[in-house]
């Protein structure tokens, strides 16, 4: 999800959230499941009114994509949404979690997102979702290298 507001730059908001598996905070977009008879759509709004208080359209969602088809058949739906920082009911947004369930709202500008990202991590000790960092080095390839092929040099 990226929050605009009128005189701010432009950030990516972004969830902290304890995972027992990897027993340490990760660093992820708002995500969850899709309920019985809930779109892909309906679902990421709804986690992300949960997860960060914010309210957001879609503007596109992904086919059903895998994330690591050679451990799990885990799948999930990429979708991006815009929210409208002005909108009174984002100014001061609250979260909506489930008793037991903690996620911090982290919000970075996209400009510099590696650079915030890595300085987050070394501050927090956080593991970064691969998405995340994937995006992050994705716009930062695309704004700072376009044209560039790295495996003709």
């Amino acid at each position: 999800p990226v929050l605009q507001r009128t005189l701010h730059y432009e950030c990516l908001v972004l969830v902290k959230q304890f995972r027992p598996p990897m027993g340490c905070y990760c660093l992820e977009f708002p995500a969850g499941l899709i309920d019985e008879n809930e779109t892909p759509h309906q679902a990421a709004l709804r986690e992300l009114e949960e997860e960060t208080g914010y309210k957001g359209e879609v503007i596109e969602c992904s086919p059903v994509t895998c994330l690591d088809p050679g451990l799990s058949n885990c799948t999930t739906h990429i979708v991006t949404v815009h929210i409208n920082g002005d909108d009174p009911v984002n100014i001061k947004p609250k979260p909506k979690l489930a008793d037991g369930e903690f996620a911090e709202t982290i919000l970075l500008p996209k400009t510099d997102l590696c650079k915030r990202i890595l300085e987050l991590v070394q501050k927090e000790k956080l593991v970064v979702d691969a998405r995340v960092y994937t995006y992050a080095l994705a716009l930062e390839h695309a704004v700072a290298k376009p044209f560039e092929l790295p495996f003709l040099k």
